[in-house]
């Protein structure tokens, strides 16, 4: 049995690539599209910083692009309505159109600030408000059993995107400049949008909805606002969003410039990192198939993350920045993986789009937040802010586990 049990916790872990065709090409598609994704942002963050040398303005970056997820909730309502594959190609089409007309204006010398941020915005609609139409389409093509695997490995190309891409971005950043690194995303949208045509839909799948979309909203809200592990989860979410997320998406810049001073290879490497470590974190998650403790998992891991971003703050030195980071990317990976999974098994399969469009809106603090850590690293200094909004994160999740034991047991 023992010689057997490594076999089938891999078994488990493939499963959704190797029964679900159509979940296999949806699967390396996204791998793709968000590989374009994280090279591009990569790009963008580095030229918001280089264009104007100010913490808030790569704060300000970081929080546009961002905001749209505060349009999750529509995002789920309209999930259930539309075919959400023709739905993501359309996302896909536009990222990749943003992508070539920034790599044009900064390849003839006009790329300003504005424009940074203008793309950034537009990049956050294309795929902010459209996660919960990416998550409630991998219920769509695998079975009920499979779910958590099937999540845990699309969590996982999310995560597994922030590895190659943006260690790539970096060095051409440092070797050919801006605008080449921003030519280089687009071999990836365009690989993935072609896959992403070959995924079809059940036509069984689709929800007959009836109702206005103003009381799909409301049906939403209250599902999850009643149910008080899934309210734990939205808790837990606005607290990693408010006090973790922020950093990872907009400072690690200014830490790269200034704190440890290894210009935009060293912004590579450590988005690299996080993606390394998470990408880890979600196969490993995988390879666990339908498992006990997912609340556990959730809760630890958002404990985790918390405590390693305090500790990277203080690292002072690149290696050590790094390894403290790809344990954080571990780690966030239980947060990240579970909190989808979660909210998707304990919702009625009516209102799981809606469901995951909350949770979108929970995520949607960040860009604030982002504000506020911005303004705060700019008076204070990055280190200092990093540090506490670490601590913040591990009270925070430290008392919803106190207050709703239910949500360990889920």
């Amino acid at each position: 049995m023992s010689v057997d049990a490594p076999a089938a916790r891999r078994a488990a872990a493939l499963a959704p690539l190797t029964r679900y065709p159509a979940f296999r090409d949806y699967w390396v598609s996204s791998l793709l599209f968000f590989s374009g994704f994280w090279a591009q942002t990569v790009v963008l963050a580095w030229l918001a910083f280089d264009l104007t040398q100010s913490e808030f303005a790569v704060a300000v970056f970081g929080a546009v692009r961002f905001f749209p997820m505060l349009l999750g909730p529509l995002g789920g309502a309209l999930s259930e309505r539309v075919d959400r594959v023709r739905l993501l190609v359309a996302a896909s089409v536009v990222a990749l159109a943003s992508t070539v007309v920034m790599a044009v204006l900064v390849g003839v010398g006009v790329g300003a600030y504005w424009q940074v941020v203008l793309i950034g915005l537009l990049l956050g609609m294309m795929q902010a408000p459209l996660q919960p139409a990416r998550f409630t389409l991998v219920m769509d093509l695998v079975r009920r059993e499979d779910v958590s695997s099937a999540n845990a490995l699309n969590m996982a190309t999310l995560m597994g995107a922030r590895v190659l891409a943006p260690a790539i971005s970096g060095v051409l950043i440092a070797r050919f400049g801006a605008g080449a690194a921003l030519w280089a995303a687009v071999p990836w949208y365009v690989s993935g949008t072609l896959l992403l045509l070959r995924v079809r839909e059940r036509p069984d799948r689709h929800a007959r909805v009836a109702s206005g979309v103003i009381a799909d909203l409301i049906e939403g809200f209250a599902i999850t606002v009643r149910h008080r592990e899934m309210a734990g989860v939205l808790i837990v979410s606005v607290a990693a969003n408010a006090f973790a997320w922020p950093v990872i998406q907009a400072f690690l810049p200014v830490f790269a410039d200034r704190v440890l001073e290894s210009g935009a290879v060293g912004l590579g490497l450590m988005v690299a990192a996080t993606g390394v470590g998470s990408l880890v974190g979600a196969i490993g998650i995988a390879f666990l198939g339908d498992f006990r403790g997912k609340g556990r998992l959730f809760l630890g891991g958002t404990l985790a993350f918390g405590l390693s971003l305090s500790a990277f703050a203080l690292a002072g030195n690149m290696p050590l920045a790094l390894l403290l980071l790809l344990l954080g990317g571990i780690a966030s990976a239980g947060f990240g993986v579970m909190q989808s999974t979660i909210m998707m098994l304990m919702a009625p399969d009516e209102l799981r789009g809606r469901a995951m469009g909350v949770l979108m809106l929970a995520i949607g603090i960040m860009p604030f937040a982002t504000l506020v850590q911005g303004a705060i690293a700019s008076s204070v200094g990055v280190v200092e802010t990093t540090f506490v909004a670490g601590l913040m994160l591990v009270a925070a999740t430290g008392v919803v586990a106190a207050a709703i034991p239910g949500l360990r047991r889920a």
